[in-house]
């Protein structure tokens, strides 16, 4: 088996893939280089990396790397099965925005994985590679892992940071309301991170950043926070048709709304089905029970 590219996820701002190559490849003997865009990359195996002009460092999950826009290397065998890892090709704008200078090179060319951002990168690669993917919770996964990942080998190399030059606060204020009322008024809609920031004249990152520091929320929990509220005032009000409501609410099935539901409200959609006295009479008693149990 050859080295493989598989693109996962492709946005104006950044584009994730995998890289596979076999222990076999040619491409073990050569110099290779990175494409004219900045890199953070993910290891899923260990493997020797050299980028010409530094010395070779061995990369394994506990690791990041960052490559600068066409960046030459070489890599070494140190792993039966090859090299396995996920790629993150971010523009300038990102990386100025992490970093809150410069014009977008990065400083460093490997750093420390920070356990949060591993976890959040592979969350998003498991759900990019399922169909039916929620590319919302996806993006704003891999704009939080990048985000992180920077900061993080920027502690660790003593490279100094600062916030980017803000905007104002009233530009900020209604860049999250604008957000509130697009997802408020079209819930069960599968808008995209790069949909929502090109329709608000903004970028993705500095999108998902600000609203999630200003509400609470990340714009993928805020919208599905609004679809089980919803799926609850329908339940509530007789609603039968499960599978029907969430279609069209937007979930990809009906297991995918039960689970979100009994995550945020603690109890299965079927449970709170009802209404008049005996619906209302059944909330109560969901209210209730856990404190009756604890009596």
């Amino acid at each position: 088996m050859a080295c493989s590219i598989s693109i996962l996820l492709r946005t104006p701002e950044l584009v994730v893939g995998r890289f596979l190559c076999s222990p076999d490849d040619p491409r073990w003997r050569t110099v290779n280089a990175v494409t004219p865009v900045a890199h953070v990359i993910f290891p899923w195996t260990s493997v020797v990396i050299e980028q010409l002009g530094t010395e070779a460092v061995l990369a394994n999950p506990n690791h990041v790397l960052f490559f600068n826009p066409a960046q030459q290397y070489r890599r070494a065998l140190h792993d039966k099965r090859g090299d396995d890892a996920i790629f993150v090709e971010v523009s300038p704008e990102i990386v100025a925005a992490c970093l809150g200078w410069g014009n977008g090179e990065l400083p460093f060319v490997h750093g420390p994985s920070d356990a949060r951002a591993y976890f959040l990168h592979y969350a998003a690669v498991r759900e990019l590679l399922h169909d039916g993917a929620d590319t919302l919770h996806a993006e704003e996964l891999i704009h939080q892992a990048v985000a992180r990942s920077i900061g993080t080998a920027a502690a660790f190399h003593g490279v100094r940071t600062r916030p980017g030059r803000d905007r104002t606060e009233q530009e900020r204020h209604r860049l999250v309301e604008e957000t509130k009322s697009i997802l408020t008024d079209h819930p069960s809609a599968r808008t995209t991170l790069g949909e929502l920031a090109r329709r608000l004249h903004t970028s993705e990152f500095h999108l998902a950043r600000v609203f999630r520091e200003r509400t609470g929320f990340t714009l993928h929990a805020y919208r599905t926070h609004l679809r089980l509220r919803i799926a609850l005032d329908r339940l509530a009000s007789g609603e039968r048709d499960l599978a029907g409501l969430a279609r069209g609410l937007g979930f990809s099935s009906h297991s995918h709304f039960s689970s979100a539901f009994r995550s945020l409200f603690g109890v299965q959609p079927s449970v709170v089905r009802g209404s008049g006295r005996r619906g209302a009479h059944e909330l109560r008693r969901i209210v209730e029970a856990p404190l009756s149990d604890s009596a």
